[in-house]
């Protein structure tokens, strides 16, 4: 289940909460990987160099040049909602990924600015040098579509060709294993090997790829019943019911129990902005 990019839905809701989007600002966690978000909630949110120092999970982050990301390896990139917004997703990264993402909602006492080590193409992008400590975090927030989805229904490999590497997939199970200190099923491994030889004999017919990951995904969904992020999503959802004894756990249920600080969660909805706890 891919990120809905169709955001129309949320517009009148945003526009009759202008204040309170207005008061914040956002970092989303693009990929969707709940682990990230548990490890920011720990230790707040970290440029890739503050990461590599701290020794943390390489899966904490993805790379700078991952997802034609900004950031740069000491900036954190951040979304500013305003009331010029356009509700336009080629040029604003509210409208693209706040509104499509999980979103940590983020005190505005910080220092920001308008450059990283890059040029955003973002006209609502701006930038926190550094690190944002954890104590300015206020709030987690998700669009409806997301929440009540069961894990193995969120896709958490954006499309992006770099994510579908050999290497990349290696560190991504790696860096699970690591968390959830259990060894994945070789019956998973197995069939996400299958998947992936599927997933790039397709792609491999294409001139230009990096525009038909999800063309390519969805004639492997329709070939085989199955495609490579269905495969990731099946191993997340047992390894997120392993670890919380939980049966079909939804996208909100795990949230709620990383929450440990206990922030308030909102979820926006196609008619109001409504506070989950």
């Amino acid at each position: 289940m891919d990120k809905i990019r169709d955001i129309k839905k949320y517009i009148s809701t945003v526009e009759k909460y202008n204040s309170f989007f207005k008061q914040h600002y956002y970092h989303s966690i693009i990929d969707l990987n709940l682990i990230k978000l548990e490890y920011i909630l720990q230790y707040g949110i970290l440029s890739k160099k503050l990461i590599e120092l701290n020794k943390l999970p390489s899966i904490y982050t993805h790379s700078s040049y991952d997802f034609d990301s900004k950031n740069g390896d000491m900036f954190v990139s951040l979304s500013e909602y305003t009331d010029n917004c356009q509700f336009n997703a080629l040029f604003e990264s509210f409208t693209l990924h706040t509104l499509t993402s999980l979103s940590l909602i983020i005190n505005k006492h910080i220092d920001v600015s308008k450059e990283g080590a890059r040029q955003t193409y973002f006209d609502d992008e701006i930038f926190c040098f550094g690190s944002i400590d954890k104590s300015k975090i206020e709030g987690i927030m998700l669009p409806e579509h997301l929440s009540n989805l069961m894990i193995k229904e969120v896709n958490c490999l954006p499309n992006d060709l770099s994510c579908y590497t050999r290497s990349y997939l290696n560190k991504l199970l790696r860096c699970t294993e690591e968390y959830f200190k259990e060894q994945i099923p070789s019956f998973y491994i197995e069939e996400l090997k299958v998947s992936y030889e599927q997933f790039w004999n397709i792609i491999e017919e294409y001139e230009s790829p990096e525009k038909w990951i999800e063309s390519a995904i969805k004639i492997q969904r329709k070939k085989y019943g199955k495609d490579l992020k269905d495969v990731l999503g099946e191993i997340s959802q047992y390894l997120w019911s392993l670890k919380y004894g939980l049966v079909n756990p939804k996208y909100l249920d795990i949230i709620q129990r990383i929450n440990q600080q206990n922030l308030p969660i909102y979820e926006i909805k196609e008619k109001c902005l409504k506070k989950i706890n």
